[in-house]
C-alpha cells in the first residue's frame, strides 16, 4: 500500500504540459482494498466498494459563480466463519472552484460526513457505532498532459476526536467521457481506528 501511495504523489508533481480544465460533471464507480487499524485488535483487511461524483450547479440560480455540489458513498465489509466488521463512510456537500489556469483548478468544499462501524460474532451480540460531523476541505485538481489527471485534497473533519483525511488520485483519460484511475486516501485521528485505502476506479463524465 506504501508503493502504491508513493507511486501516486509522484504523479501529482507539477508538469509543463497544459491540457483542458477538469471536468466537474462526474460519476465514478470504484472497488476498495482498505486496512483498518484498530486499538487493541490489530489490523484488519477489508474490501468493497464506493460510488459518488460531482456537478456543477447551473451558475443562473447562483451568486457565486464556479460551485459544484458532491456525494461520496463507500462500503467495506470483512467476514469470516465467526464474525465480520462492516464499515460504511458517506460524505456530501458543496465546493466551489477557481482556475489557476487553463488546466488547473484549486477548490474547497464543506461537508456534512457519516461514518458507521457494525460488528457481530458468533461469541457476542452484534454492535453497531455511527457518528456524525461537518467538515472543510482544500485540494487542487489539475490537466498535467490531455490525458492525464490529478487531484489531491485535505479535509478537516470535526468528529469527537478530530480527524485529518488525505486523497490522493490520478486517473488517466480514454475518451473525454471515460476516464480509470487509481487512488490513495488515509484518515488519521479516528479516536478508534486509522483507515488506510486503495481504490481502483472508472468515471464517467458528462
Amino acid at each position: 500500500m506504501r508503493k502504491a501511495a508513493i507511486a501516486l504523489a509522484i504523479l501529482t508533481l507539477p508538469s509543463a504540459a497544459l491540457a483542458d480544465s477538469p471536468n466537474w460533471n462526474k460519476v465514478e464507480a470504484s472497488y476498495l482494498d482498505t486496512d483498518l487499524g484498530v486499538d487493541n485488535v490489530g489490523e484488519l483487511s477489508l474490501d468493497g466498494f464506493r460510488a459518488g461524483g460531482s456537478v456543477a450547479i447551473d451558475q443562473d440560480f447562483v451568486v457565486l459563480k464556479n460551485i459544484f455540489a458532491f456525494a461520496d458513498f463507500s462500503s467495506v465489509s470483512e467476514e469470516d466463519n465467526s464474525a465480520s466488521i462492516d464499515l460504511d463512510y458517506l460524505s456530501a456537500g458543496i465546493g466551489s472552484f477557481k482556475s489557476l489556469s487553463d488546466s488547473t483548478d484549486l477548490y474547497a468544499t464543506a461537508s456534512f460526513e457519516r461514518i458507521e462501524v457494525a460488528t457481530s460474532s458468533i461469541l457476542t451480540e452484534p454492535t453497531s457505532d455511527s457518528e456524525k460531523a461537518v467538515g472543510v476541505g482544500i485540494g487542487l485538481r489539475s490537466m498535467v498532459t490531455p490525458n492525464i489527471e490529478t487531484n489531491a485534497k485535505i479535509d478537516y473533519i470535526a468528529f469527537d476526536e478530530a480527524t485529518v483525511r488525505l486523497d490522493i488520485s490520478a486517473f488517466y483519460h480514454l475518451t473525454n467521457s471515460l476516464s480509470f484511475g487509481l487512488a490513495y486516501e488515509t484518515y488519521k485521528e479516528l479516536d478508534y481506528a486509522d483507515i488506510d485505502s486503495i481504490r481502483a476506479s472508472v468515471r464517467y463524465s458528462f
